[in-house]
């Protein structure tokens, strides 16, 4: 029982959750069944893991019918009866959060049952509220349409003939709905296009692209869909991601975080391809963004700080030498991170900005204190204890770190495929390097660049290239 398909959903539950789900089948609206009832109350006792005898379908079966011999059949049909109740609780919660959605369906019983009076005055109330919301979230293009539908279906009901401007408006949201839905949808095949070798047909954006780039006036929600569609399309055209940015920038504040997480993430991807290129200017420009989203809470996952956006500014910002910015950023923003990593974290990127100013002492420091057992900072920090050592002179203990590593990776069965592989190509380059061979010292300097994947790529060459052999 502990396996079946009721179990894993209440195990979702939350205790609030839960305690409303049994008040739910207590509805006599939602459930006269009085046994789905008792079944929820004892299942209840086993929160929030439910495992254990107690749960077995023998001891539950008893409980609920203790003078009848164990049924597995009439057990079966209770859960799957408590399940689907599961099911529409579910969906009924999700449906009482979008009070405009509730709002559109009560105009469409108001104009069925024929109460004007309702229907006009609830018209009024939902009409404001979406249009102070608009270009928050896509939703309010749907909500608007459903109530342009309502409307039209209003003014059909009263059979006058004149002109109806309702027809006008509900087309029109419809479109700016379906602009919305195939632009977003557009951009992520996109996206995901240029990860995973998979090939999507994008039908009928070219015609929406047209339309939308010849129109007097656009959604800026629709807009910045829009170049962002044409700045994952096209690359080299950087017209469409300056424009994207100024809508950014103008309108940011009037959308909802969650798209507004989606656009900066959209924008954020642009740039690192550019920066991998060596196009300098993307640097200060994604260092920018990220900025921005963590100040506007936009790029928070619930209410952290990812450390990986966190150490991602970090590198970004190291990268233009601003030390003392950084360094304020490391300390002030710790405590946006979820405790688990917080200290880790903040050790960690301290490491970094201390080896960039050649800090060595104070790089050890900070890695002692990690100790190196950290499981989000592990790699990396080995990564910059031996790029200490190497600046050092500290050969020995640097040539037995380097040698441990190894062993590490090959042998942890945790870090991934391609994670190891990445470390593994710097510890194989890293070795070499250290080996100097004059024979193989050209040849290293053609393989450190075109090795895939590879960590510290730039270090490395510029080691070789600062350090040339001669045969």
């Amino acid at each position: 029982m502990e396996k079946s398909k009721l179990i894993v959903l209440l195990r979702s539950f939350a205790p609030s959750e839960l305690k409303r789900f049994r008040e739910f089948v207590a509805s006599p609206y939602f459930n006269k069944n009085a046994d789905l009832l008792r079944l929820i109350e004892y299942l209840e006792r086993s929160a929030p893991d439910f495992i254990g005898p107690k749960v077995s379908k023998e001891r539950v079966f008893q409980h609920l019918f203790p003078k009848q011999t164990f049924d597995s059949q009439v057990l079966g049909h209770l859960m799957n009866y408590l399940l689907r109740l599961g099911e529409r609780f579910l969906a009924l919660q999700r449906y009482e959060q979008e009070e405009e959605l509730i709002q559109c369906h009560t105009l469409d019983q108001y104009v069925d049952r024929k109460l004007t009076k309702h229907y006009n005055y609830l018209l009024r109330k939902a009409s404001k509220a979406i249009t102070e919301s608009e270009s928050k979230n896509g939703e309010s293009y749907y909500y608007q349409y459903l109530m342009g539908k309502a409307a039209a279906n209003h003014f059909y009901s009263l059979q006058v003939r004149k002109f109806d401007p309702s027809l006008q408006t509900v087309s029109d949201q419809l479109d700016k709905f379906y602009f919305f839905q195939k632009l977003r949808y557009s951009c992520e095949m996109l996206n995901r296009q240029t990860i995973i070798r998979a090939e999507y047909e994008l039908n009928f954006v070219d015609e929406v692209q047209e339309h939308l780039l010849q129109a007097k006036e656009v959604d800026p929600l629709i807009e910045i869909y829009l170049r962002i569609y044409l700045s994952i399309k096209d690359a080299e055209e950087e017209g469409h991601f300056k424009k994207l940015l100024q809508l950014i920038e103008t309108h940011g504040h009037t959308i909802d975080q969650k798209i507004k997480r989606e656009i900066y993430l959209y924008a954020i991807n642009f740039c690192a391809p550019k920066i991998r290129k060596g196009v300098g200017a993307y640097t200060s420009i994604m260092l920018d963004l990220y900025t921005k989203g963590i100040q506007t809470r936009a790029l928070f996952s619930g209410d952290y700080l990812s450390h990986w956006t966190y150490s991602n500014v970090v590198k970004l910002a190291l990268r233009l030498k601003r030390y003392e910015w950084t360094e304020n950023f490391i300390k002030e923003q710790s405590i946006n991170l979820s405790p688990e990593v917080r200290e880790g974290a903040e050790y960690y990127n301290l490491a970094e900005l201390y080896y960039h100013q050649d800090a060595y002492d104070k790089v050890l420091d900070q890695l002692n204190m990690l100790q190196l057992f950290d499981p989000h900072h592990h790699l990396g920090s080995r990564v910059i204890l031996l790029k200490t050592y190497y600046a050092l002179e500290a050969e020995e203990p640097l040539l037995s770190l380097l040698s441990s590593f190894s062993v590490y990776l090959r042998r942890n069965r945790q870090i991934s495929a391609a994670m190891k592989k990445t470390y593994l190509n710097f510890c194989n380059l890293f070795h070499q390097i250290m080996r100097r061979n004059p024979k193989k010292w050209e040849a290293l300097g053609e393989e450190i660049q075109q090795t895939q994947p590879l960590a510290e790529r730039a270090w490395l060459l510029q080691l070789w290239k600062e350090r040339p052999v001669y045969s």
